[in-house]
Formats: C-alpha cells, structure tokens, sequence
C-alpha cells in the first residue's frame, strides 16, 4: 500500500490541547496524557472508518508543540488503497474531512458529562455519525453502514481511559473550524457503566474447547493468555481444585501446551441484537495436552 497526503489547501488540521495550571506537579504525566489522546483519537478515526466498506488507514502527523498549556497540531493523513468502493474523485479530502467532523461531533456530545450519556443520547450520535458519513459523497454506492450504540460507548470509555492521567481541573479540548470541544477529566466510562446501560438480555453457554496456553497465570488471579483458531483469547479459571494443583505444582504446564476444558461463555446484547460484551471462563479443566514434539512424530511416522 502506498501513502498519501492531502494537498496543502485541502488538508483539515485540528489541535488537541492539555490544559493544567502552571505550578502543576509532575509535568511528565501530560506529555504521557498527550500520547494517549492521540492514541484515543487514532482508535475514533478506525471506529468513524467502519461506516466504508474499504480498508483506509487514517494517520496521525505531528505539525507543531506550542507551550503554555501542551498544544499539539495534528495533521489528519490517509493511507490509500485502490478499491472499487470508492470514486474515482479524489475521496480523500472528503473522508479526512468527516473525520475530523466526526472527531469533534462526538467529543461536543461527550462535554459536559461525567459519565457514559443515556442510550438515546448514543442512538443520535450514531445517526449524526452516519449522516456525517453519507455526505462525505466518497463511496459509488450509497451503502454506508451505521455506526452502533454500542461503538460509540466502546470509544466514550477509551476517550475516559485516555484522561485518567489528569487531576481535577484539568482538561482537554479538540479545536478545529468546527469550534472547539471540551472533557473534564472527571469525564469517566467503565465497562459495568456500558453494560448496565445497554444490556438487554444475556445469553450463557457452556461448550468443551481446546485452547493453546500462551501464557499461564502463576498467581490465579488473573486471566490466562491462550490461543484459539490462531487467535488470542485471555479466560479465567473458576476450576479451583484444579488451581490449587497447578499452584502446589502438581500439573505441570510447558510452553505449548494445550488445555482441554469446559469454558461458559456469556454474551450481552442489546435491545437491537448487538453484542455489547462477551465474558468467559474455565469452569473445568478436562485434560493437559501436551505439545507434540517434531523428533517425535517424525519417529512415529517413520516407523
């Protein structure tokens, strides 16, 4: 894939500022604070990027540091990829431009709250989101999916993770032609606030599963990383009989291992069917399979 930027005269820029007041202690958190907001902002442009069905990588390009409060201007690049989807016009000063739309639309909705807004508050920002989408006038067809109740809530949570450096009365604002948005950094989402909001119903299921362990957990007390259709997946353990063996070290785990188990998966919808969160864990280790060594099947299948 090769990278692209707007033109000079067409290139949105906007300005992520930290503010704190002058005789703030520990400076260092703000620049650490920058760093995650701009990692926040990067996980809304990929978010806002759902509603085109086309791979386009948003990136982030620093233009100037001014002092005072911590000043950052941002530049909004693309990184482009030939696809049928889009018009042959040039699209991307029309994506850049909803994204830093977006950006801006979402955090202006956020101002002012402590917490996660009522789902009908995150129902019209999806709307105003998609609406947003559709006039970017970048795709062939009008088929412009819908961002979820559920994306806006998941990207309000990483927007509040992204404050947790900051000390009451500080803040920071996104400004751009648009104006300019505020969040306190009281400004706080969690994953129990998203899912007693939007849960609806939760469905439990328990199912026998083989999982590669990647990396045990020695403590117990907290997930385990495995490996699962060449995917990652971290689960708890409730089998504590079986716990308690492994911490006394009578089962014995090595690298490329495999557990055998019976894992409950519970998922949580909301009311229009989409999966708000899925949690899982072991209630029973079944068996250790053990990782088969090359020298040996080759032995085997020599024979």
């Amino acid at each position: 894939m090769k990278e692209e930027e707007l033109s000079e005269d067409k290139q949105p820029d906007f300005l992520l500022t930290i503010h704190f007041p002058a005789d703030s202690a520990n400076p260092q958190r703000f620049f650490a604070a920058a760093s995650e907001c701009i990692d926040a902002l990067q996980a809304c442009d990929k978010m806002l990027l759902k509603s085109f069905p086309t791979s386009i990588q948003p990136v982030f390009v620093l233009e100037q540091v001014q002092n005072g409060s911590l000043k950052i201007w941002l530049r909004q690049f693309l990184e482009a990829v030939d696809d049928d989807a889009l018009k042959t016009l040039d699209w991307k000063p029309a994506i850049g431009k909803y994204l830093v739309k977006g950006k801006h639309l979402l955090l202006k909705r956020l101002e002012g709250r402590k917490g996660l807004p009522p789902s009908e508050v995150l129902r019209t920002v999806a709307d105003e989101l998609h609406e947003l989408a559709k006039e970017s006038d970048a795709l062939r067809l009008p088929a412009y999916a819908r961002l979820t109740e559920v994306d806006i809530a998941e990207q309000a949570k990483i927007i509040s993770s992204s404050l947790s450096r900051l000390r009451p009365g500080e803040y920071i604002s996104l400004g751009g032609d648009d104006g300019e948005a505020v969040i306190d950094a009281d400004f706080s989402v969690t994953d129990e606030d998203i899912n007693n909001l939007l849960v609806s119903q939760t469905l439990e299921s328990v199912r026998e599963i083989i999982l590669m362990v990647r990396k045990p957990d020695f403590l117990g007390e907290s997930k385990w990383d495995f490996r699962f259709d060449r995917k990652p997946m971290s689960v708890s353990i409730a089998d504590k009989d079986w716990l308690s063996e492994y911490q006394k070290g009578k089962k014995d785990i090595r690298p490329g291992d495999a557990l055998r188990v019976n894992m409950k998966e519970s998922v949580s919808y909301d009311a229009s069917g989409e999966v708000v969160s899925v949690e899982r864990e072991i209630v029973k280790v079944l068996e250790i399979k053990r990782r088969q060594e090359q020298g040996s099947l080759l032995e085997r299948v020599g024979k």
